[in-house]
C-alpha cells in the first residue's frame, strides 16, 4: 500500500474535531442541535437513540468547524471507540460532536461511503493498530488520521456504492418513522409521563407501600400514563416463562472475533451492534444456552433504562446480565410489547421499578410482574402494529444490504476477482 492514496486525498478541506459544551449548554431532545458522543458512534452507524441535544449559537459559533452535514464522515480518535467510521444521515440536516471525534467532509458521497468501508475493515484497523499512540488512552491525532493509507476508489465500486447508499437512507428513514410512530402513540393516548426529575410532590400515607419507598413509584405522572393507556381493557402480564436474563462471561474471556457479546451500550436504533467491542468464544452460545433468535425482544434492566432492541439478524448472539430477553409467540405481540415498552408507558413502568444499587440504575423484578400489556384492538393493530412490521421489515433489509456490500468491498481489497457489479 506503499503507493496508495491517503484519507487527505479523500476530504475537502481539513479534519476537525469537535468539543464539549459546558453542561448548561445541552438542551431537551427536542431544541437545540444533535450533539454525539463517541459511544453513540459503531461501524458503519450512528445511535439516533443516544444523541444529545446542545445550543444552536454554540453550534455555530463556538464549534462551527465541525459542523457535521449529511454523509460526512465522523471518526472516532480516542480510547476504547477509537477507529469506528460512520456517516451523518440523511435524516438529521445538522449535528456536532464532542473532543473525541473528528469530522472530514468528501468530494462525493460515493467516495464518503467507500472510505466508510475500508476505515472500518480489518485491513485498516490493523494500519490504525500500528499508528496510535498511547498517554492515559489511546489516542490518534487529525495528522495521523489524514496520514492513512487507503485502497483507491475506482468507478469499478460505483454499483455498490449506489446500493449502499441507497440502503444507509432507507434504514434511517426506517428509524425515523419508527421513531415518529412511537409519538404518535404518546400523542393519542396523551400521556403525562416525563423523565425529569421532580423535586417535591406529596403523597398519603395510606398509599405507601413496604416494598417501594422510592419517590418515582409513587410520582403522579407515572400512574397516570400507565392508567391512560390500560384505561378499562383486559389486560395480560409478560409471560414468565419465555423471559430470560442475560450472563456474564468474565473480562478473561473477551475475544476479538466470535460470537458478539452484547452489553447494554450496544443496543442501537433498535436492534443491537453486531460489531461490537466484546465477543466470547462460540462455545457460549450452548454452555449458557440463551437461544435468542431473530424476533426476539432485548431490553436494558441495568445501567441504560429501557433502552429496547428486536433482534433482526440470525446471527447468534450473547447478551451479557445487565439485559432480559422476551420470545414473543407471533409479530403481532412482537410489535405490540416493543411499542409498549418503548413509548412513554414503557419509560413510566422502568421509572417506577428502577432502583439505584451502588452507583448504578437497576430494575427490580417486581417490574416483571407488574408490566401490564393491553389486549389489541383493531384501532391499534391497523394504526401501530401493522405499520410497525412494515418499518422493521424495511429497516432489516436494509441493514442487510450494507452489510453485504460492505462484506464485498472489504473482500476486494485482497482479491481482485470479486464480481463487483452485483451484490
Amino acid at each position: 500500500m506503499k503507493e496508495n492514496p491517503t484519507v487527505a486525498d479523500y476530504i475537502s478541506g481539513d479534519i476537525n474535531g469537535g468539543s464539549t459544551p459546558p453542561a448548561f449548554l445541552f438542551c431537551s431532545e427536542n431544541e437545540g442541535i444533535p450533539f454525539i458522543k463517541t459511544s453513540a458512534i459503531t461501524r458503519h452507524f450512528i445511535n439516533v437513540n443516544d444523541l444529545q441535544s446542545i445550543n444552536e449559537s454554540f453550534h455555530r459559533k463556538n464549534i462551527k468547524r465541525s459542523i457535521t452535514t449529511p454523509y460526512d464522515i465522523i471518526y472516532t480518535m480516542t480510547g476504547k471507540f477509537m477507529g469506528k467510521a460512520a456517516m451523518c444521515p440523511c435524516t438529521i440536516s445538522e449535528m456536532n460532536m464532542s473532543q473525541n471525534s473528528v469530522v472530514f467532509h468528501t468530494n462525493s458521497k460515493e467516495e464518503a461511503a467507500f472510505l466508510t468501508i475500508f476505515l472500518n475493515s480489518e485491513i485498516n484497523r490493523i494500519q490504525v493498530r500500528g499508528t496510535y499512540s498511547i498517554t492515559k488512552q489511546k489516542f490518534m491525532n487529525q495528522s495521523k488520521i489524514a496520514g492513512l493509507k487507503v485502497f483507491p476508489y475506482a468507478s469499478k465500486y460505483n454499483y455498490l456504492m449506489k446500493q449502499y447508499l441507497d440502503a444507509f437512507d432507507t434504514y434511517y428513514i426506517a428509524v425515523k418513522q419508527i421513531k415518529d410512530l412511537v409519538a404518535l402513540f404518546n400523542k393519542d393516548y396523551q400521556l403525562a409521563f416525563s423523565d425529569t426529575a421532580q423535586y417535591g410532590f406529596t403523597v398519603k400515607p395510606n398509599v405507601f407501600e413496604r416494598k417501594m419507598l422510592s419517590p418515582n413509584f409513587y410520582r403522579n405522572d407515572v400512574s397516570a400514563t400507565i392508567s391512560s393507556v390500560l384505561q378499562t381493557r383486559k389486560y395480560n402480564l409478560l409471560d414468565r416463562e419465555r423471559l430470560s436474563k442475560g450472563d456474564e462471561v468474565g473480562s478473561v474471556n473477551y475475544t476479538d472475533e466470535g460470537t458478539p457479546f452484547i452489553k447494554t451500550s450496544d443496543i442501537i436504533n433498535f436492534d443491537v451492534d453486531y460489531e461490537p467491542d466484546c465477543y466470547c468464544p462460540d462455545y457460549f452460545v450452548n454452555q449458557l444456552g440463551q437461544n435468542i433468535r431473530k424476533g426476539d425482544i432485548i431490553f436494558a434492566k441495568d445501567g441504560k433504562p429501557g433502552e429496547v432492541a428486536i433482534i433482526e439478524e440470525d446471527n447468534k448472539v450473547v447478551i451479557s446480565s445487565g439485559l432480559v430477553k422476551y420470545h414473543p409467540l407471533n409479530d403481532e405481540e412482537r410489535f405490540w410489547v416493543f411499542l409498549l415498552l418503548v413509548s412513554k408507558y414503557g419509560e413510566a413502568y422502568f421509572k417506577k421499578w428502577f432502583v439505584i444499587a451502588s452507583t448504578m440504575l437497576h430494575l427490580r423484578n417486581d417490574f416483571f410482574s407488574d408490566f401490564k400489556i393491553p389486549q389489541v384492538t383493531q384501532d391499534i393493530r391497523e394504526k401501530y402494529i401493522i405499520p410497525l412490521g412494515s418499518l422493521f421489515e424495511r429497516k432489516g433489509d436494509s441493514y442487510k444490504i450494507i452489510k453485504k456490500v460492505k462484506e464485498k468491498v472489504e473482500k476486494s481489497f485482497t482479491d481482485a476477482t470479486v464480481n463487483l457489479n452485483e451484490i
